[in-house]
């Protein structure tokens, strides 16, 4: 029984704006969150086109090896440098669940929201919190996304209505028609 009902993968190189973000996920939602950092548009992006088959009873496991680094680095330099306190923007985005809030709330998703520290083998980890939640009853479908960005970015989505085991999104999305979407700066 096929447990994927949709995937998507966004990439995009370190050109692209946060206002050209915007922009693209201006497509797949009709009122985007204001005053969000760059972590949180590309979750967003990955995420907001499967909004039309995630149910309200959906958990969500969202993964990423850093949060927004601009973000985190005025947050830094304020209150270690500086010794100010972060302004509210930086304050609110620096939170790991900032991300997953942001999702939720465009989705529509009630379920649980959690925000774990990506490691070489994510994807795994995410299927197993996910199949907990599942066999639990707690959720009908299971939303998994992993956002890496170094210089140029990739946020993968996967969403679910049952137990999987793969050791990455290629293996995960197999035999799935994949949304990809390749954002350019410029």
């Amino acid at each position: 029984m096929k447990r994927v009902i949709a995937a998507c993968s966004v990439s995009g190189d370190a050109a692209c704006t946060d206002k050209e973000l915007k922009a693209a996920l201006g497509q797949w939602l009709q009122t985007p969150p204001r005053r969000i950092d760059r972590m949180i548009l590309q979750a967003l992006l990955c995420t907001a086109p499967l909004k039309a088959k995630a149910h309200k009873r959906c958990g969500l496991y969202l993964a990423s090896r850093h949060p927004d680094r601009a973000t985190m680095g005025a947050l830094l330099d304020a209150v270690c440098v500086h010794q100010r306190q972060p302004k509210p923007f930086e304050f609110v985005n620096s939170v790991s669940n900032a991300a997953g809030f942001h999702i939720a709330a465009q989705l529509g998703l009630d379920g649980p929201n959690l925000f774990i520290g990506a490691g070489t083998r994510v994807w795994p980890q995410l299927q197993a919190l996910a199949a907990l939640d599942l066999a639990d009853g707690l959720i009908d479908q299971a939303l998994l996304a992993v956002i890496n960005e170094n210089g140029s970015f990739l946020a993968q989505a996967v969403l679910l209505d049952g137990a999987t085991h793969a050791r990455d999104f290629d293996e995960l999305s197999a035999g799935t028609q994949v949304l990809c979407l390749q954002m350019q700066g410029g």
